[in-house]
């Protein structure tokens, strides 16, 4: 059977501005919607390796450091219309943890990327564009969720790590479907979370009741 061809690449939604091997904080591009809390995106890098990380923090301010937004008394479209430089002046940000990893070149016996659920061995570059994951890279990043003992252990300290877990267990839901894959897919998550929790049945179930 000949191969298929490769999926078109989603358009990029953000700009790195800041990196690190344990996360990046990219700028969201004009025109382009922040991605979802508790969702994956994916950073291809200029040797083929593509870094994939768990939005975890966004905020919008102003462009200028130190200078706060201020209200402005009109609409939406008021704004739109009669003061578009005002949407000139701010910007969107966010931050992402970095769990995982595809050098480029390894696939599985499935002919799948074979990701690596641990950090990668170079940080993003800045400037790199940064893509939301389509549903078959976040169904890839599922079992054996290597990942979720990065974010139990080392969550991001501006944000509850109960609310991530949860937002990361609806996300692997929708990417194996509505129906009964996508409720093994939370089921097995669970009991890889409730091993990581030590066992911690209230903590499980106030994340499960979320999702």
């Amino acid at each position: 059977m000949a191969p298929q061809p490769a999926a078109p690449s989603p358009p990029p939604v953000a700009e790195v501005i800041e990196s690190s091997t344990r996360h990046v904080v990219a700028e969201v591009l004009r025109g382009q919607e922040a991605p979802p809390f508790g969702s994956w995106v994916e950073i291809e890098a200029a040797d083929g390796t593509v870094l994939y990380g768990l939005v975890s923090h966004a905020e919008t301010g102003s462009v200028e450091p130190g200078r706060q937004a201020v209200a402005l008394g009109r609409s939406r479209d008021d704004l739109r219309r009669e003061m578009p430089h005002v949407f000139e002046l701010i910007r969107t940000t966010f931050r992402a943890v970095v769990l995982g990893y595809w050098d480029g070149r390894s696939r599985t016996a499935e002919g799948e990327p074979r990701v690596l659920q641990t950090l990668p061995p170079r940080p993003a570059a800045l400037h790199d564009f940064v893509r939301c994951c389509a549903p078959d890279a976040v169904a890839r990043l599922g079992a054996p969720y290597d990942f979720l003992r990065s974010l139990a252990t080392f969550p991001d300290p501006a944000v509850p790590a109960d609310d991530l877990l949860a937002a990361v267990l609806r996300g692997l839901r929708r990417a194996h479907g509505e129906g009964d894959a996508g409720r093994r897919a939370v089921l097995d998550a669970g009991r890889a979370l409730a091993r990581l929790l030590h066992d911690d049945h209230e903590r499980l179930q106030s994340i499960l009741r979320r999702v």
